[in-house]
């Protein structure tokens, strides 16, 4: 650990170390002092509230197809989607004399066959994955546009969506002279379902624009932000219902929903959402810092984010447990896939039998319309109740274990009683599908935080999800070919859940015996020097001594999620005792520049001289320089003491500010100097220090430096060659 020593230079000291090995405690546990002097923020208002209900209603009104997936299925069969795929009247599922007769009114237009159910089923799920890979670019977005702009840019790419979808369907109910090919269909009816999902997504993000102003419940804002999806399951079944009370056919009730999207969600965005401008400025009353305005800056940035997170997946201490996590979520998330997408044709099997005869009784064709109900219930309920309690964790990794618990328990329930033919039963059933589908993405996103810092915490949620996304794709490929080869569907719902409770429940085995999650996320280069820079310093150690606290304190506090400790690195780097020990850390850095070093540079500085000589008629005034005789021209001109008359730098002004307003005070000009030495050192080893020297009867030597530039010639400041 880095200290000061009785003279005032830096040196290593244990009895500094053991100081503040003690004092950590007190380091991360506000006194009373600092209690009543920061975080000083308020509680979240009333109207902060709710601004958050209202845009919660928007975004569940504005869901896209993928949450509702199964209802649409049905619609979007029976309205002919796919209809290429059946190829004779026996093989029909949705037949015109199982549905009501009111509904045959609607739908006369076309029957659903079951080859047709598991193609629409596929495509969407398929669909899916490729929508997953779309939501990583979504977090830039909200980085570039902030949160209003990119909720009410959604609302505006759904309605479009759905319009493309209306479009499509209009055109196969009248297409008996075959004017649209298989293949035009399915990649229109591809785009419409990628463009309504993208912005769905990109309302969803919206939700980040709350989060300076509810700034302890930032848990709660984005399970909430999980919820509206699963919420947005029942919409589905509301459009439905609405076919059959107006009579209007399909493409006409998605063309009436999406202008509902376009006016109602998109206006109520725009009116509830906090703006990029507004995001800011409660961050700064929040943090007591300014937060950057764009934290990924073009594609180099987005580049850098995403191998970042792949570099922290593939740590080589973690890597293998990594592996064993993506495979866990795999198992956990591919059951739920079956209810998703196929719960009629499964409930028709459950309740009738595969083999066609009456199972238990019960109306075979609701088991879809229960799972997307009981869905909109687990998220409106479930998923805020976890959001509160992941608030009240103390560390990320608290709890990991006890959701693998509940995840193997919900899976373990699914695999004995799925194929019961009762409907108290599959209620029952269809709770714990619905459970394990929240309790998966909250430990997902648990997960990234224990492993990440909090600037790569989304980019790293995005990465495990597309990850075990593609590995869930896998397996549902090999589901999707049993159920099309047997017409089965129990037996892989049985299989896949029964993998899952195993898997889980071994995996919170090992997880208690082993203790793989780490105390603080892991740190690349990268992120040590993000940490180091907020102290004015380039290491970890450096930043720790600045801040008066160990290296473990420091890193603790930095990859907090809670407001109160990033609140309280913000004052510990803006304190008075930082400042001074920066001085001291910055005048040791810039003497460390070693003589050798030096004298291994002077031949191309010579170099440099010959090539880039000073011109004959500007000889006169103009030398070239050094850090000493330019140290005082510089300061002076920055700083403006000594009765200067110029203006000072305005942000040098700002940052000495609290410190002392008097630019002559001694404290001032020497912490000038020492942030401007290290400059001048560089300039004079890695360039060309040119002054400009005029005549003073007042200095001993008769001349004084007025004016003093750095130059940097073309491959000065690149490397050597080393790649170091």
């Amino acid at each position: 650990m880095t200290t000061t020593n009785n003279n005032g230079t830096i040196g290593s000291s244990n009895h500094h170390e053991e100081a503040a090995t003690d004092e950590e405690t007190s380091l991360l546990l506000p006194t009373s002092t600092e209690k009543s002097a920061a975080p000083h923020y308020s509680s979240a208002s009333l109207t902060s509230w709710i601004r958050l209900l209202a845009f919660f209603i928007a975004s569940v009104i504005a869901g896209g197809i993928l949450p509702g997936q199964n209802e649409y299925n049905r619609l979007f069969c029976e309205a002919g989607v796919f209809r290429y795929a059946c190829h004779d009247d026996n093989n029909n599922f949705h037949s015109s004399n199982e549905e009501s007769t009111e509904q045959e009114e609607v739908f006369s237009y076309a029957t659903c066959c079951s080859a047709q159910w598991l193609l629409i089923a596929n495509v969407m799920n398929s669909l899916s994955i490729v929508v997953t890979f779309l939501f990583l670019l979504s977090g830039i977005m909200f980085d570039i546009l902030g949160g209003q702009r990119c909720a009410v840019m959604g609302c505006i790419v759904l309605s479009i969506g759905f319009c493309i979808i209306a479009a499509l369907l209009h055109v196969l109910i009248d297409n008996t002279n075959g004017s649209i090919t298989p293949s035009m269909e399915t990649l229109v009816f591809a785009v419409g379902i990628l463009t309504c999902d993208v912005g769905s997504f990109l309302v969803n993000v919206g939700f980040y624009g709350f989060l300076w102003h509810l700034p302890k419940r930032q848990a709660l804002i984005v399970s909430l932000s999980n919820s509206c999806f699963s919420c947005a399951s029942f919409l589905p079944i509301m459009v439905g219902e609405f076919i059959v009370w107006s009579g209007i056919p399909l493409p006409g009730a998605l063309v009436l929903y999406g202008m509902l999207i376009f006016v109602g969600s998109g206006g109520c965005c725009w009116v509830t959402v906090p703006s990029i401008e507004e995001y800011h400025s409660n961050a700064l009353s929040v943090l007591g810092l300014p937060v950057p305005k764009r934290t990924v800056k073009g594609l180099e940035g987005i580049r850098k984010q995403v191998r970042g997170a792949f570099e922290v997946l593939t740590h080589p201490d973690h890597w293998k447990f990594h592996k064993i996590s993506i495979c866990v979520m795999v198992t956990g998330w591919v059951p739920a896939f079956v209810y998703m997408s196929m719960a009629d044709p499964l409930g028709k099997e459950i309740f009738q039998g595969a083999d066609g005869e009456e199972g238990g009784g019960g109306d075979i064709l609701n088991l879809g319309v229960t799972f997307l109900k009981i869905n909109s219930v687990i998220g409106l309920f479930v998923g805020p109740a976890a959001g509160i309690m992941v608030d009240s964790f103390q560390h990320p990794s608290d709890g990991l274990i006890e959701l693998c618990g509940l995840m193997a328990i919900s899976l373990g329930a699914v695999t004995l009683l799925c194929s019961v033919a009762n409907w108290m039963v599959q209620i029952a059933v269809l709770i714990s599908v619905c459970v394990s589908q929240t309790v998966m993405l909250l430990f997902a996103t648990r997960y990234a935080v224990v492993f990440a810092y909090p600037n790569r915490v989304g980019t790293l949620t995005g990465a495990l999800i597309a990850i075990f996304g593609l590995g869930s794709l896998v397996l549902i490929i090999l589901v999707s070919l049993y159920i099309a080869v047997t017409g089965i569907y129990i037996v892989p719902v049985r299989v896949t859940s029964a993998l899952g409770t195993i898997s889980w429940a071994a995996y919170a085995w090992y997880a208690k015996k082993e203790t793989p999650f780490p105390t603080s996320p892991i740190l690349l280069p990268e992120d040590e020097r993000e940490i180091a820079k907020n102290f004015g310093v380039s290491t970890i150690e450096d930043a720790a001594y600045v801040a008066g606290m160990t290296p473990e304190a420091l890193l603790k506090l930095s990859s907090s999620t809670k407001v109160a400790d990033l609140r309280r690195l913000s004052d510990a780097a803006m304190s008075g005792d930082a400042c001074r020990r920066l001085l001291i850390v910055a005048r040791k850095r810039s003497s460390e520049m070693s003589a050798s070093y030096r004298i291994q540079r002077r031949k191309s500085i010579k170099m440099q001289e010959e090539k880039y000589p000073i011109p004959d008629f500007a000889s006169a005034m103009v030398r070239r320089g050094s850090k000493d005789t330019s140290f005082e021209c510089i300061t002076m001109s920055f700083n403006g003491h000594g009765g200067f008359g110029g203006k000072c730098e305005p942000s040098i002004d700002w940052t000495c500010s609290a410190m002392t307003d008097d630019r002559d005070d001694p404290r001032r000009i020497s912490a000038i100097g020492a942030f401007l030495g290290p400059m001048l050192a560089v300039s004079e080893v890695h360039g060309i220090l040119l002054e400009v020297v005029v005549n003073d009867e007042k200095s001993p030597n008769g001349t004084t430096v007025a004016a003093s530039c750095g130059i940097y010639p073309p491959g000065s400041l690149e490397s050597d060659g080393s790649g170091k």
